[in-house]
């Protein structure tokens, strides 16, 4: 059976086979996650620059290979399952977001390890143990938002809204707790599936409850069509955060409509984290602002988490692989990483989009700008 083939680990350790890594990520279409792309091949190119990584005293190039999935589920199982059987890969890195949800049953089942950010800790299913996510907590980033939001003139009457999927059913929970554990009423809460272009009934109610504190997390698109059409009824909170939907690459394209929003980034340029002045000088021209250079250092992060690992491995055996990655105690680009339970925590941040498109850190102090007015709904 071409699982358990996968399973005894059919690729050798001959010192002249090169590292495959793969990865089935979003090219093209709606989520174009070349920042994350960018950052593996940072990762190998250094590895490779150096001679390769160090596998059982001997040194060995690493091959990144990704397919485009443009997307589509199906195609990215069947990607996942072609890098694994006919690539031969040596261990996955992810893609983002529901994408890295449903690749983990993949992984899983080919008993190949995958190394992922990009999906807040606390989504991460419970699965067989090959799927390791390094990325920051819903909980912190609440906690990070509510502070701010504390410092707000607002009446703290909030609305939630959220996809209607397991990952935004889990979101809207967590964030309702910790918003009426901080003081805050939260006075509409709504799910709408994936795709949802009209709004218009969630933001009749959140301006009949006078909502003046808004938490949306839901897809960019989705989010897009949101934030245009709130314009458009005139409902103008006090304070909006896009939970991942203003964390990924695009929203910009809102031009000014996206001014004033907050987004919980795991990284900033004045975050202190291990090489952000690096990632700036190397990639500061091609990405302009710190949201996409926060996706390069997830890329970078991720790779190097996985690199460490097989030399700790001293093999391209899948079992010592998974084993070394959870014995992992080292720093990347997002921070120290030491995994528990295959989760680890990296440090949250609280940005604002500025008017201009770029980003500035609003929380925690250290580095941080003053908040400013949601200029872009006012």
């Amino acid at each position: 059976m071409a699982t358990a083939a996968c399973g005894n680990n059919s690729n050798s350790d001959s010192a002249a086979q090169e590292i495959v890594l793969g990865a089935s990520m979003m090219l093209s279409g709606q989520v174009n996650l070349e920042t994350i792309r960018d950052g593996y091949q940072w990762a190998v190119d250094e590895a490779n620059a150096a001679g390769g990584i160090d596998v059982g005293g001997a040194k060995r190039t690493v091959t990144l290979k990704i397919l485009d999935n443009r997307g589509d589920t199906s195609t990215m199982v069947q990607q996942v399952r072609t890098l694994t059987l006919t690539d031969k890969a040596t261990a996955l890195l992810g893609s983002c977001c529901q994408q890295n949800i449903d690749v983990q049953a993949q992984a899983d089942s080919l008993k190949i390890p995958l190394v992922m950010g990009a999906l807040p800790i606390e989504l991460l299913p419970e699965g067989k143990g090959y799927v390791w996510d390094s990325f920051q907590s819903l909980g912190d980033g609440a906690k990070g938002f509510l502070e701010v939001a504390s410092t707000a003139a607002t009446n703290k009457n909030v609305v939630i809204i959220t996809t209607n999927d397991a990952q935004g059913e889990s979101t809207a929970e967590q964030w309702k707790t910790a918003a009426t554990q901080a003081g805050f009423t939260v006075a509409v809460k709504a799910s709408e599936p994936a795709g949802t272009t009209d709004y218009a009934n969630i933001i009749t109610q959140a301006k009949s409850a006078d909502a003046q504190v808004l938490i949306a997390a839901m897809t960019p698109p989705d989010c897009f069509a949101m934030w245009k059409q709130m314009k458009a009824l005139a409902y103008a909170p006090n304070l909006a955060i896009g939970i991942q939907c203003a964390q990924t690459p695009g929203w910009t394209s809102l031009g000014a409509l996206g001014a004033g929003t907050l987004l919980q980034m795991n990284w900033t340029r004045t975050s202190g984290l291990p090489q952000a002045d690096t990632i700036v000088a190397k990639f500061g021209t091609k990405y302009t602002n710190d949201n996409d250079l926060a996706s390069v250092a997830i890329g970078y992060h991720e790779a190097s988490i996985l690199l460490s690992a097989i030399t700790k491995a001293g093999s391209t055996d899948h079992e010592k692989i998974n084993s070394a990655l959870a014995a992992t105690d080292m720093s990347s680009t997002l921070g120290p990483v030491k995994f528990t339970a295959n989760k680890s925590a990296t440090p949250s941040f609280i940005g604002q989009w500025n008017a201009d498109g770029t980003i500035s850190q609003v929380w925690p102090a250290q580095g941080a700008s003053p908040l400013k007015p949601l200029s872009g709904l006012s």
